[in-house]
């Protein structure tokens, strides 16, 4: 029996009922208490109950021998009601042998009558044994499935297995969720964990071999579409790089360093439409051995400080660099004999500079010339205009809510307005620079001036607006014209801030960085495709590479192309229906991509995305419900009325808006009698 509850549990009546409950209602009602040995009774507040509990029901030993039986995975009795997967084939052959050998007996049996006696589970697959009732002949166990012949000792792989694994890559399910569902979703007895683990490090690795042998053929690929086209150095290219790591935040308020552990950069080709990914390098501190082992107490470092496979190939206090996966990605590229000449990145990353590096070490003359994305560029031009210091009196509104949202809608507005100027000038002058360099600085003018409410030259020079009373600007932006923001009261400080906000974009610095118009959006929706078989809320430690590069191989080759690359690779066969099915997905896949690049769906998306926004606004106008979220609405806060500041309230040193009618505190002022402290 236990020790009591607790020292202060009292019974609230004179007659206790002792009980004794089984192990599972024991967990429900007791609860442990703070030194872990004993435990207690509590209600909402906290008081104790008074019931008295005797120690759980043990389980019983014919429960234990159940379960025990329950856990046996090798075979199955007849009885069993599971689905299993078998090939059809296999089944004819099962006939004919059944009844070959029944035959072949001394017995003589002229009615015979055959039910299945044993089910073996061999992975996903299933062998089976048939007797017959009316005499005592038993079958030979019949395989249903082929199997993939290897060179190593024991019994060869299913291919039902392999084949399972191997789909599993591309999928967000791993092992434990793909085991459930075969059990609970389809019924069927699902193969052991360790099973599908070791078929899946097999299969990881051949399919990182075979994506890495494609992406050296894609760049030879590259390489010959430029000497068709007459390219004067068919090794010289351009490529987009950006790096997708395995969390949301790069930072942690959990642990210290980095919060991602794992991180893929990826390299595509601007040469074609198709924009192959011609490099790749994943960097890991994950690794499961060494993690087991420090779980027993062994002093082991990773990568590659213990025994066994290390997944791992970045020390865990390493934080990942863009800058050195960058260098990887340089060197990976050389050893084809191809030389990058411009880089594509975001604002936040230095791939380039490693790619420029590892380059000058082999060819010390060469220089790889980073370029910017206008994407990624249109959005820190976002930012800078929302946090700008306009001045007051620029944006109408009654509230510092009201003029903070009129502000967003103008950063909105102008990200798009310069994306579809910049757009436009290259259609018109068919990108050529020189041309364009000659227009930026009448269209950087125009479009200042048509900020202000003057568009005497938007008609000759805006591009986008036409200065009309019906098609000007301010009524055919999605945003202005929602939000109905018709004018913008500018002084000549909100004029600078306004015309350095457009050189983001409309300068000969910005055109320069954008010369050639390339962008990293391929690169991004390959980061979207990866998160489909490597999610950021779950760590696949030993299979990570193999998982990226199974989506890798299929973004290069299509859905029905690499699976049959896959599959000849890993030892098993796809039937002509399954392999039909995969070539309609693939064309989907690619009329679908047709379709969203067509300029019918691009305006009908912006159709829709206006049309929201008019919603929005109106609904905001119309409800009078106010609930909106705010971050730690509910938390204490810092009381910091009683301390003194430390902040120096000299401004010089910043760069400050002049504001009208807005008294302004000097440095110099004196501070009247009563004050003084």
């Amino acid at each position: 029996m236990h020790e009591t509850q607790s020292s202060n549990s009292q019974p609230s009546s004179s007659y206790t009922q002792w009980k004794r409950l089984d192990a599972e209602k024991f967990s429900l009602v007791a609860k442990s208490g703070q030194d872990g040995t004993s435990y207690s009774l509590p209600d909402v507040e906290g008081n104790p109950g008074s019931a008295k509990l005797l120690r759980p029901h043990p389980k019983s030993l014919k429960v234990l021998k159940e379960e025990a039986k329950s856990e046996s995975h090798d075979e199955t009795h007849v009885t069993d009601e599971s689905y299993r997967v078998v090939k059809m084939n296999k089944v004819t052959l099962l006939l004919n042998v059944v009844v070959k050998f029944h035959n072949l007996q001394d017995i003589k049996c002229d009615n015979p009558n055959f039910e299945l006696t044993k089910l073996i589970k061999y992975g996903s697959c299933v062998k089976c044994i048939y007797k017959c009732t009316e005499c005592k002949f038993t079958s030979p166990c019949v395989n249903l499935f082929d199997e993939i012949k290897t060179s190593k000792p024991g019994p060869n792989p299913g291919e039902l297995t392999r084949m399972l694994v191997s789909a599993l890559q591309e999928t967000p399910i791993g092992i434990k969720r793909g085991r459930f569902l075969m059990a609970a979703g389809l019924n069927i007895p699902p193969p052991t964990k360790r099973t599908l683990q070791r078929h899946s490090n097999f299969v990881a690795n051949e399919i990182k071999e075979l994506n890495d042998n494609d992406m050296k053929k894609k760049l030879e690929t590259v390489k010959e579409v430029n000497r068709i086209r007459g390219v004067k150095e068919p090794s010289h290219i351009p490529v987009a790089i950006d790096t997708r790591y395995n969390s949301m935040h790069i930072v942690s308020t959990k642990k210290p360093g980095q919060n991602a552990s794992q991180a893929i950069s990826l390299a595509c080709e601007q040469v074609t439409d198709h924009k192959f990914i011609v490099a790749s390098v994943f960097h890991n501190k994950l690794c499961w051995t060494g993690s087991w082992l420090k779980g027993k107490g062994l002093n082991v470092t990773c990568p590659d400080g213990h025994a066994g496979t290390c997944t791992a190939n970045v020390k865990p206090t390493t934080p990942l660099s863009e800058y050195l996966m960058g260098k990887e990605i340089g060197l990976q590229i050389d050893r084809q004999n191809v030389l990058v000449k411009y880089a594509v990145t975001d604002g936040d990353g230095r791939g380039a500079e490693g790619i420029n590096d590892a380059l000058k070490v082999l060819h010390p003359l060469w220089k790889v010339e980073r370029q910017a994305d206008p994407i990624h560029l249109g959005r820190s031009q976002f930012r800078q205009s929302n946090s700008a210091n306009f001045s007051l009196n620029m944006f109408s509104g009654s509230t510092r809510e009201k003029k903070k949202q009129g502000q967003k809608v103008l950063s909105q507005d102008l990200k798009a307005r310069c994306s579809l100027v910049f757009n436009e000038m290259w259609k018109e002058n068919c990108g050529n620079l020189e041309k364009i360099e000659k227009c930026l600085p009448r269209v950087l003018d125009a479009t200042v001036r048509c900020y202000t409410g003057d568009c005497s030259k938007c008609p000759t020079s805006s591009y986008v607006c036409g200065g009309g009373h019906t098609n000007c600007w301010w009524l055919r932006s999605m945003y202005l014209g929602a939000n109905k923001l018709t004018n913008l009261n500018m002084d000549d400080n909100d004029k600078l801030i306004m015309q350095e906000l457009l050189k983001m974009k409309l300068s000969e610095e910005a055109l320069m960085k954008m010369k050639f118009n390339f962008n990293t959006q391929k690169c991004e929706a390959v980061n979207r495709a990866l998160s489909v078989s490597l999610p950021k809320n779950v760590n696949f430690s030993r299979n990570f590479e193999g998982r990226a590069s199974a989506i890798i191989h299929t973004l290069n080759n299509g859905i029905a192309n690499s699976w049959k690359q896959k599959a000849e690779c890993i030892g098993f066969k796809i039937s002509q229906g399954s392999f039909k099915h995969l070539e309609q997905m693939q064309r989907e896949c690619e009329r679908n991509k047709v379709y969203q690049n067509t300029p019918e769906r691009k305006k009908k998306n912006l159709q829709q995305t206006g049309q929201k926004i008019k919603d929005h606004v109106e609904e905001k106008e119309q409800s009078k419900f106010k609930d909106r979220y705010q971050k730690g609405q509910l938390d204490p806060k810092l009381n910091t009325a009683f301390v003194q500041s430390t902040k120096d309230d000299h401004s010089y040193g910043r760069v400050m808006p002049a504001k009208k009618n807005i008294p302004t505190r000097s440095c110099t002022s004196k501070i009247p009698k009563s004050k003084k402290t």
